[in-house]
């Protein structure tokens, strides 16, 4: 289950850049990546449209050109669930924008910036390159320790159990033991597989149960 961070700001803040720029380093550190833009905005289709019909329904749409793809996620507000139903796989989840989802937060801007009802900021990328201290505020020139300070809340999410167990997007506590006899089954189920050579970087399986 991936961590997910906000990057928030006012508009023309340089959240994009700041987004990019944590992206490519924490691809850099090895571990996969998922990124969303939230706007208030309107971006759904027309309900004429292909995608707009099924939209309606309540269905999730892919809007597949030639240039990219647009992800419709259907009727409701964008949510920390949704964006996790979405991308179950990987690792870490940069959102632009999302300044009142309540996540883990990047301000980009000066504290004094920070408006009082945007909650969960765990740090600040002040591109005016005043006041950086590297722990709390950070500067231009300093995106490799912020990208670090997420990749070192995502190894403390994911502790040192060989084995997660997450149903319907909610993680099930579980025991040591309990956690190691899953890891150990499982691998010795996968690691004979065609294929699969090793399972050093770890494994993402999904259960779909069928009536």
């Amino acid at each position: 289950m991936p961590l997910l961070i906000a990057v928030s700001g006012f508009k023309d803040g340089g959240k994009t850049t700041l987004a990019l720029a944590l992206l490519r380093e924490i691809l850099s550190a090895g571990l996969s990546a998922g990124f969303v833009k939230h706007t208030e905005k309107n971006v759904l289709s027309p309900e004429e449209t292909d995608t707009g019909r099924a939209s309606a329904l309540g269905v999730s749409s892919l809007y597949w050109g030639g240039d990219g793809a647009v992800l419709e996620a259907g009727a409701g507000e964008i949510s920390r669930e949704k964006i996790l139903e979405f991308f179950p796989g990987k690792d870490v989840v940069i959102v632009e924008g999302a300044k009142y989802i309540p996540l883990p937060r990047i301000w980009a801007g000066s504290p004094e910036e920070l408006p009082p009802d945007v909650k969960g900021v765990f740090a600040f990328f002040d591109r005016t390159g005043a006041g950086g201290d590297g722990s709390r505020i950070f500067v231009p020139g300093t995106e490799k320790q912020l990208a670090a300070r997420i990749i070192e809340m995502y190894e403390k999410a994911e502790g040192d159990q060989p084995a997660s167990l997450y149903v319907q997007g909610k993680q099930i506590p579980l025991k040591a033991f309990v956690s190691g006899m899953i890891a150990g089954c499982l691998a010795g189920l996968v690691l004979p597989l065609k294929g699969v050579n090793s399972l050093k970087g770890g494994a993402e399986i999904y259960l779909k149960r069928r009536k």
